[in-house]
């Protein structure tokens, strides 16, 4: 059942002064002042993980995660969309918002912001289009013309695994890169398990080739300083995954395809 957020928090003179300036609130005590949850979003983000419209009926396994967390915390649920995927982080450490969905967890940005608990594992693979055949080695990646999208995971698996710059096309974000992939203007891409199973209902030409990298793990951003925020994210995270509630959630957005994106086939 979700917890539908309370309505505006008021605020007394005494504790509008105390505020840091506009931009730069930090951690949970100032979450709470302020009476609101940003929420960090790029507009290329798929809706069945954040629905920008909010939908009441299904408005996204991360969104209706945070909506629970804000309703719990009695804070309104605040949409910052950003424009690039690249553009998130940045956003967060100017003080835009208070926490980034959508984040694989790397050794790069740690060294900016820190991560929460762990929302959905992640593996990467590259993908095909029909009539197009799976790739089934990195060797034969390689080889291929990629599409990809700037400050994502999926630029970086890309040129880890060794495709020359000048086969990689980059795009602004997941569907024009996969209708390029549909037309045959790209010959591959590399996505999430995750990512990649929930663009199957919208493609369903888009076929599955070999792993690249680490497994790795998706969180939520936070600044580093923000450590009571953090905290209370992370208890949040691991008490819903632990109970009734996550398997109905998984099941909801990814339906028969769930064991596989939480790593368990």
């Amino acid at each position: 059942m979700r917890i539908s957020p309370p309505g505006l928090v008021e605020l007394s003179a005494a504790v509008l002064l105390a505020l840091p300036a506009s931009g730069s609130a930090v951690d949970l005590p100032e979450v709470q002042a302020r009476g609101s949850l940003r929420v960090i979003v790029a507009e290329g983000e798929q809706p069945e993980m954040f629905d920008f419209d909010g939908d009441p009926a299904k408005p996204g396994l991360e969104r209706e995660m945070l909506e629970g967390f804000a309703g719990l915390k009695r804070l309104r649920f605040e949409v910052v969309p950003v424009k690039a995927f690249s553009d998130r982080i940045p956003a967060l450490l100017r003080g835009d918002g208070d926490v980034i969905v959508g984040l694989v967890d790397t050794i790069e940005r740690r060294r900016q912001i820190d991560f929460t608990a762990e929302v959905l594992p992640v593996r990467h693979l590259v993908v095909t289009h029909k009539p197009a055949p799976p790739v089934k080695s990195v060797e034969e990646f390689r080889k291929r013309k990629a599409g990809t999208i700037r400050g994502t995971t999926w630029a970086r698996e890309t040129l880890a695994a060794g495709v020359p710059e000048s086969q990689v096309e980059y795009w602004p974000d997941t569907e024009p890169m996969l209708q390029a992939l549909a037309d045959g203007r790209v010959d591959a891409a590399v996505m999430t398990v995750s990512d990649f199973t929930l663009a199957m209902t919208r493609h369903p030409g888009l076929q599955a080739g070999t792993f690249l990298g680490e497994p790795s793990r998706a969180a939520w951003g936070v600044r580093k300083q923000d450590q009571k925020l953090k905290a209370e994210l992370d208890a949040y995270i691991n008490n819903l995954r632990s109970g009734a509630s996550w398997n109905r959630l998984v099941v909801t957005y990814f339906g028969e395809k769930a064991l596989t994106v939480l790593g368990r086939q």
